[in-house]
């Protein structure tokens, strides 16, 4: 779920919202949640099914319902649901911050970490507790992507000494923070999104990360070069930002990606094994994919 209760305290709070459920083929899943976000809904949850995935986005107004469908269309995303139609009713604004709230739950990762809601953030023995309040930024710890790269940096991080590393497309800066707390001293976060890097900020804080975790709107305000880079984008954006990103790790480097579906895979770990960079771990989880590539010494 994308959307944060710390907004029940501000006076522009709608007192209801629109909720709109589509379901779609798993591999339209990412197109349409982004479509959504960026037509208006500052929030959205998601329930995966064999092949398809249903998308309930909330909106403070009414949604864009025929503009939904001319995407789906030129995309040829076909509805999945029973009606074959797109389902919207009016949900009181309590009703909502209740439901968010069942949709995020604490999620134990790897053998250390403990990702989790400010409202239940005790962790296990043994483990560190990432508390993530999303407010409209992605990363809760409830999608394969999230918890494949927090997998993956786990690993990486106990194969060999790292002191800088760079988070690309933070959001809620779950890894970056994963990343402070596994004692990384170095952390940059990049978002291009202003409310991320407002909620990220604030989440570093919460969990006391603030000095080691640097946040910054743009690749160009971060300096040198890194042990380990994550990037948790869409395939197309991975193979655009190959070379960019290759450039950012150090000789023997790790880049861990994500965001992706396996039907992606060849394309995007061909993209960098062709600039130098070796499979060194792979994670899937209901067909998303997280890769950690290696750049080689020389």
């Amino acid at each position: 779920m994308r959307l944060s209760p710390a907004l029940c305290d501000r006076n522009d709070v709608p007192s209801e919202w629109f909720e709109c459920t589509i379901e779609v083929a798993s591999e339209h899943g990412d197109a349409v949640a982004n479509f959504l976000i960026d037509n208006g809904a500052p929030g959205l949850q998601s329930n995966e099914q064999a092949g398809s995935i249903e998308i309930i986005a909330y909106f403070p107004k009414e949604p864009p319902i025929e503009a939904l469908q001319r995407y789906c269309a030129s995309i040829n995303c076909a509805l999945r649901n029973k009606t074959g139609s797109i389902h919207v009713r009016r949900v009181p604004h309590e009703d909502w911050a209740e439901n968010w709230k069942l949709h995020f739950q604490p999620q134990a990762v790897g053998r250390r970490l403990y990702v989790c809601p400010p409202w239940d953030c005790v962790a296990p023995a043994g483990r560190l507790a990432i508390v993530i309040d999303p407010g409209m930024a992605f990363g809760t710890g409830q999608h394969a992507t999230t918890r494949g790269c927090l997998l993956l940096l786990e690993g990486a991080m106990e194969d060999r000494s790292m002191k800088r590393a760079l988070d690309v497309g933070t959001g809620s800066g779950v890894l970056a923070i994963a990343l402070a707390k596994l004692e990384l001293p170095e952390v940059w976060a990049i978002d291009t999104d202003p409310n991320a890097c407002t909620i990220a900020m604030a989440n570093a804080v919460c969990n006391g990360v603030e000095a080691h975790v640097h946040i910054r709107s743009s690749l160009d305000e971060v300096p040198g070069a890194f042990d380990l880079v994550t990037a948790n984008l869409f395939a197309n954006l991975l193979e655009d930002m190959a070379a960019r990103f290759v450039a950012l790790l150090r000789p023997d480097g790790v880049l861990i990606c994500s965001g992706f579906l396996n039907a992606d895979e060849l394309r995007v770990r061909s993209t960098y094994e062709a600039r130098g960079l070796r499979l060194a771990r792979r994670h899937e989880e209901q067909s998303w994919v997280t890769l950690a590539l290696q750049r080689s010494v020389s």
